[in-house]
């Protein structure tokens, strides 16, 4: 009778932490546009199926990755080839704005920033 109080508390438990995750990645469905540190430089757009589309100013690529968001840290996996992923500092402000940590290369002695974005 324990081992199965305990196999349904983990479920119950994996459930929950899984619907939550899910809530939070569903609820990024759209275009964003960044608003700081420069306005429009940089478009990120949530698509069904933990897929988003980053596309920067002056390229005319559109990259693709799979992302999964668990508690402020975002997981950028490229869908083109095999390389690794980058897991990023990722902040929900509100229903329409998201603070995540510097997309762009940069030099690592610098100080980490942070890339703001808005719904559009």
């Amino acid at each position: 009778m324990k081992n199965i109080l305990l196999v349904t508390l983990v479920l119950s438990l994996g459930l929950i932490s899984c619907s939550k995750e899910n809530e939070n990645q569903e609820g990024l469905l759209g275009n964003y546009s960044e608003t700081y540190p420069q306005s429009g430089r940089t478009q990120m757009n949530f698509i069904l199926g933990n897929k988003v589309t980053i596309i920067k100013s002056g390229s005319s690529n559109e990259d693709t990755f799979l992302y999964k968001i668990v508690d402020n840290t975002i997981k950028l996996t490229p869908t083109w080839d095999n390389s690794s992923s980058d897991e990023l500092y990722f902040e929900l402000i509100n229903s329409s704005t998201f603070k995540i940590q510097n997309l762009y290369p940069s030099i690592p002695e610098y100080q980490i920033t942070y890339i703001t974005f808005e719904r559009q």
